[in-house]
């Protein structure tokens, strides 16, 4: 099985998918990573040197090539949603992490990783352009209080207890 997080930067997709990945024993792929990984730069590198729409077509290439994992929890970029493409490639339960916006700003605050889009937008403003696209995507929604108690929901939710 496959399972997709999308939501937010900040709101606990790649915390919580590590946690589930060792719960579940699957394999757990950071998109974000990856995609450095393949470039050979860091996000915010890639859409200094080369713009948004650039870093998006890699991202649907990554996203292509690991979707092709099994057993794995695949915590996607915050953008994932901005390409339709995307949905018909995630096959398998697309989980949209929430949280309060208050909160999502203060991980955001203490966090080191850059996060290109939030240099030019705030955060509720990324949130009013992309709650319809994250309701178009998702599987299920779950409120990410605590990675525990988010885990616990996943579990439950599709039933993978």
């Amino acid at each position: 099985m496959k399972l997709y997080l999308i939501g937010l930067p900040g709101v606990g997709k790649s915390t919580v998918g590590k946690l589930l990945a060792e719960k579940l024993g699957y394999t757990f792929i950071d998109l974000d990573i990856y995609i450095e990984q393949q470039a050979m730069l860091f996000v915010d590198e890639i859409f200094h040197l080369y713009g948004e729409e650039y870093f998006r077509a890699l991202e649907t290439n990554c996203l292509k090539e690991v979707s092709k994992e099994k057993n794995v929890i695949i915590s996607c970029g915050g953008g994932i949603v901005k390409s339709i493409k995307n949905k018909k490639i995630m096959d398998g339960p697309c989980i949209l992490l929430t949280a309060d916006l208050k909160e999502i700003q203060k991980r955001l605050d203490a966090s080191t990783i850059e996060r290109p889009i939030l240099a030019s937008k705030k955060l509720e403003d990324l949130y009013f352009e992309r709650k319809e696209l994250y309701d178009t995507f998702q599987t299920i929604t779950i409120e990410n209080k605590t990675p525990e108690q988010a885990i616990q929901d996943i579990l439950e939710r599709l039933e993978l207890k």
